[in-house]
This record gives C-alpha cells, structure tokens and sequence, in this order.
C-alpha cells in the first residue's frame, strides 16, 4: 500500500505554515483530524515526521524528504487538472521550460517559433537560472525539462538524463573598435591586461571559463567588471573598452558591434536538455524536443558560416 496522497497534503500544509493550526485552517478541517492524519502517516512509515514544540513544528529529516517529494506531486497534479482544461478549449500545455541565460538569446527563441508555427494555441512558461538551481526545480517536478550545458564534469545527478544538441565552443568577443578586432585568433597569456567582463560566479559557464586559465596557467585577469547579465555584457563589449568569453550560441545572429576570435587551446561544452528519469512528457513537451533538435541544426549551420563549428547531434 502506497502512502496516502491526502496524508501529504497534510504534512506539506503544516511545513509551509510551522502549525497544526493554521495549516488545518488552509485545509478546512479540524485540528484533531489533522493531527489524525499525520498520526496515520507516521504509524504508516514506522518513523517521525514531525518534532512538535511550543513554538510549532518543525520537520525531521524523514519528513523532509516527504514534503520534497509531496511539493513535486503537487506540482504535478496542478499541471494535470490544467492540461485537461488546456485540452478542452483546444490549448496545448502546460510545459515549463528551465533554461540558462546563454541559451535564451538563439536555441530557445527557435525552437519555440517553430513550436508556435504548428500549434493554435499553448501554455508555456519559461524559468531564467544557473544551472545550479534549475535541476532542483527539474527533480522537485517544478519544471518538464532544462536547457543548458549538459555533461558537465562532476554535475552528473541521480534521477536525471541529460542529452546533447551542440558542442559550442568558447571564444573571445571584443568590440569592432577594439585594438583586437583585426585579429582572427588570440592566446590567454596576451590578455591579462585587458578590461574584463566576467560572470559571476555558480555557473557551469563560468568554471568553464576558471578552467582555462588554469590548464594553461595564467593568472586569472586582474582588472574584471562581473555581471551575468547577457544584454550587460554585450552593451560593455561593443562600446570598445571590456573583452570577453562568448559561446556562439548565446549570441544573437547577425552579430553586429562584434568579433568573434577563437582561442588557442581553448575548450568547448555540450548544450542540450535535461529530463527526470522516467519521465513521460506531455505530446507538447515532446513536439517542443523535436523542434529543439531541428533548432540545433539551423544554429550549426549559421555560425558553421562564420567558421565556428557547433556541431548538432546526429
């Protein structure tokens, strides 16, 4: 016999409040009842859920792997009583898409026109973080999928599959201006004194970044501005003063203010799309994978035009 759904909602009422109180209040029913039910679901487990208090209640770690999961059911079970009102008025969706900044200004516009060319009307809704905090959200059900860098060394997590679309390599973008700008390719050791804008910290991107000055050892760059504002950094970059690192994919096509150098032995990550395991998407979550592939392969293309190979899936 599987928990009791009903015993969840129970518990997760109770840690978003702190009280048997008021989460009975929310749920219109009485406190002993409520007090009932967590009874019901701990003598059902054989553990503590909750430590009870005068100041309140505060949850076990047992209990907060429950409300962790409960929150994604939750998540879950809204989206179902949606999708069946989205289907009666001939809407596709919900699909919540978890994406990485660098992946907002050409993969994703893409793949959702091409998306919204084939149907009448949908729901979707797209959520901006690191990487860091968009596959909590991913595992927790708060999200269908993520698109960002996908087989990042040590970033692998139980319970999520990660599939490839590009292999986008880092370059250095400098305004048209810029005293670099007639140069085709550049080496790290000849820019330490440079004007740098840099992100800031807690990305996949930026370690990407740490990781090539530190294979080739070179200081890392004194004089830097952090931001991870995507439309900051190329504001900065094409009034002439700040060099920096740029995936192809992150940039707008055509590129105007910009030049592209490549460096020398510089490096490269995968993007793609992240899925919890075993999941069963929606028909507009999977339609929306199909058009992110053909997507994949226009980009390639384009930049494969400026001699920047980012090479699709096959």
């Amino acid at each position: 016999m599987t928990i009791d759904a009903h015993h969840l909602a129970c518990l997760l009422a109770i840690a978003r409040t702190g009280s048997f109180s008021r989460a009975a209040e929310d749920m219109g029913q009485s406190q002993p009842t409520l007090s009932n039910n967590i009874a019901l679901l701990e003598r059902r487990l054989g553990v503590r859920v909750l430590e009870r208090s005068k100041r309140g209640s505060t949850l076990t770690s047992f209990g907060e792997i429950l409300v962790r999961r409960a929150e994604g059911l939750h998540v879950m079970l809204a989206d179902a009583e949606a999708e069946v009102r989205n289907r009666a008025r001939a809407t596709a969706g919900p699909l919540r898409i978890g994406a990485t900044p660098s992946t907002l200004p050409s993969l994703l516009p893409v793949a959702l026109q091409r998306l919204g060319d084939e149907l009448a009307a949908s729901q979707i809704e797209i959520v901006e973080d690191l990487d860091h905090s968009l596959g909590p959200q991913l595992l927790a059900g708060k999200l269908d999928m993520v698109v960002g860098p996908v087989h990042e060394p040590f970033t692998a997590t139980p319970g999520i599959v990660e599939t490839a679309l590009l292999n986008d390599p880092f370059c250095l973008a400098v305004g048209q201006s810029h005293r670099l700008a007639a140069q085709t390719r550049v080496a790290l050791a000849d820019l330490t004194d440079e004007t740098w804008i840099l992100p800031r910290g807690g990305s996949t991107y930026r370690r990407h970044i740490e990781a090539m000055f530190l294979t080739q050892g070179i200081e890392w760059p004194a004089n830097a501005i952090y931001a991870n504002s995507l439309m900051l950094l190329e504001a900065m970059v094409v009034a002439g003063g700040c060099i920096t690192f740029v995936s192809p994919l992150q940039l707008r096509m055509p590129l105007p203010g910009f030049r592209l150098l490549h460096i020398e032995n510089g490096s490269s990550r995968k993007i793609g799309y992240k899925l919890r395991a075993g999941t069963r998407l929606s028909p507009i979550g999977t339609t929306f994978l199909g058009r992110m592939h053909a997507a994949a392969a226009t980009i390639a293309d384009d930049f494969g035009s400026l001699g920047f190979e980012l090479q699709p899936r096959n």
